[in-house]
């Protein structure tokens, strides 16, 4: 795996899950698929995840609700919203709540890993922040 990271993705239509775990098992991620909200959420609260990709339009429950539970349980989650159905105002939204970002249908596959790079430093980043980022002297104090 690649540093295992975990990686869910959360859309009613089978053929975009699919998509998905092909593209992102040729980085050997380890890809999880669910077709809605409340199953996703269910097994986040049993297990971590690095990266959320969320459909806007899922049954039960819209993308920008399940981003704010994912919030609520693991802030820690990147999640970035998928849609086809792409408007400012719910751009605005799912930055507005915490998504790292807001990816446009149909994709492309380096679209998608640029997405998981960048997730995956600001998660690094957010550590390293809360663990004080002293990585030993700065280099201010060096003479």
């Amino acid at each position: 795996m690649a540093d295992n990271v975990r990686i869910m993705v959360i859309d009613d239509e089978p053929s975009v899950l699919e998509s998905f775990k092909m593209i992102l098992k040729i980085k050997d991620y380890d890809v999880t698929t669910f077709p809605d909200g409340p199953t996703a959420l269910g097994q986040l609260e049993k297990d971590k995840f690095d990266i959320a990709f969320v459909d806007y339009k899922l049954p039960n429950m819209d993308g920008l609700e399940v981003l704010k539970r994912i919030k609520e349980l693991d802030p820690n989650v990147e999640v970035i919203i998928v849609t086809a159905y792409a408007s400012e105002s719910s751009h605005a939204n799912a930055i507005t709540l915490g998504a790292l970002e807001y990816l446009r249908k149909p994709f492309l596959m380096e679209e998608i890993y640029e997405l998981v790079e960048r997730g995956l430093r600001r998660k690094r980043s957010k550590a390293a922040s809360r663990s004080g980022g002293d990585s030993g002297p700065s280099i201010a104090n060096i003479h």
